[in-house]
């Protein structure tokens, strides 16, 4: 389990890490390179563009929280990260209990905006 001190400490996640990213656009941009209009502008450049970013996994319960490293070459999952039961409850709830794999509501980037410090 992640903590937040764990992702603070690892520059490497905290460069690389994307809360606007979300499963389907890591898959448009990474896994289906140069082939996605929705994309527009923002695309991978090379083989060494890496974004890091939150999804809940809801397949299996209870539902957890990964962040997931991706590139061209490979999805990684870094590890699963432990939000407030409220808040996660809140976040299921959102996705009407469906088992599934979601991007992050704004209230969870918030969170996270506020709990790394970032702007």
């Amino acid at each position: 389990m992640l903590s937040i001190e764990d992702i603070k400490e690892n520059q490497e996640i905290m460069d690389c890490l994307n809360l606007e990213m979300t499963p389907e656009k890591a898959v448009a941009l990474y896994l289906e390179w140069g082939s996605s209009w929705a994309h527009g502008r923002d695309f991978v450049r090379s083989n060494s563009d890496v974004s890091c970013y939150f999804t809940i996994d809801a397949w299996k319960t209870p539902a957890q929280l990964l962040l997931v490293r991706q590139s061209m070459a490979e999805t990684e999952i870094v590890g699963e990260v432990e939000i407030p039961a409220d808040l996660m409850k809140r976040e299921l709830e959102s996705w009407g209990g469906r088992r599934g794999t979601y991007g992050i509501s704004e209230e969870v980037k918030n969170w996270f905006r506020n709990k790394l410090a970032l702007s």
